[in-house]
């Protein structure tokens, strides 16, 4: 009997240690999925900025916005693990909200402001060419960029316990760009231009940290710099009244003040809760 005992003790811690081997590296191990909810603070860069308020926009300098929003879904794959890293893969589905303000309103050619069929080739009055003018009035701008991201990302984990990582990511990005122009000439009812659907396509780079503070939930804070139209620019003209297209490829024989391509950029400041799933 004493031998039995003795041999089912034994038995008892053996299971008990090698249980225990198998639960602590299982809660080290790092997760399969990862979902990022976040919300941003945008701010532009480049020709998105704007120089001299909404005017670049007519001018066709810049397009004349000054500070942003955003929020972002991001959903990432781990495809391969060492011991203190991880590659991934990530969809981003996300969005930017750009506006700006200015004490004064312009015309192009219209006395109201707006334009017409034809624009910018062609004036009002049929003359080529629409110059921009300075007037009395206020007018103010919002430009959407709804987009989705495709990218790899490389995690390096701080700790033993893969709770604390530091990620750099790269990606190839689909923008829609719209948005609209309102101004409203003193003595006059507000108008508005709209910018038709513009699908333009670019890169995007992250740098993030992330912090497992449970098995499945963490939080995140990050920055993201995006260069949303590096392919796909056009220029065309107008071809319906109070709608104009995003006109960021040079084109002087459309209007010779398009002599150059216009680039946009804009760096994205963001935190939000992270979700993991599974293991790997």
């Amino acid at each position: 009997m004493n031998k039995i005992f003795i041999f089912l003790i034994a038995v008892t811690f053996i299971s008990g240690y090698a249980a225990a081997q198998e639960i602590v590296p299982a809660a080290n191990k790092k997760p399969f999925l990862t979902i990022e909810t976040s919300g941003s603070f945008d701010l532009p860069m480049m020709d998105l900025k704007g120089s001299n308020g909404i005017r670049g926009i007519w001018a066709f300098q810049d397009y004349g916005t000054n500070i942003g929003f955003g929020s972002m879904l991001n959903l990432k794959f781990a495809v391969y693990n060492t011991k203190s890293m991880q590659l991934r893969t990530y969809l981003t589905l996300g969005y930017s909200h750009f506006v700006n303000d200015d004490n004064r309103a312009f015309t192009s050619y219209a006395k109201d402001g707006t334009v017409s069929f034809g624009y910018p080739y062609t004036s009002l009055n049929g003359t080529q060419y629409p110059f921009v003018k300075d007037t009395a009035g206020v007018s103010n701008l919002r430009m959407n960029m709804p987009y989705l991201a495709l990218g790899v990302e490389l995690g390096v984990y701080t700790d033993r316990r893969n709770r604390s990582s530091f990620n750099f990511g790269l990606d190839y990005n689909f923008n829609a760009i719209t948005g609209r122009i309102y101004q409203t000439i003193a003595g006059a009812n507000e108008t508005f231009t709209t910018y038709k659907f513009n699908l333009r396509n670019g890169i995007g780079a992250n740098i993030s940290y992330s912090y497992k503070f449970q098995d499945y939930l963490g939080f995140h804070v990050g920055t993201r710099f995006t260069m949303p139209n590096i392919f796909g620019k056009a220029s065309e003209m107008s071809d319906e009244s109070w709608y104009m297209f995003l006109m960021d490829k040079g084109n002087t024989t459309l209007n010779p003040a398009l002599s150059s391509s216009r680039n946009m950029a804009y760096f994205k400041f963001y935190a939000g809760l992270s979700l993991f799933f599974g293991k790997m």
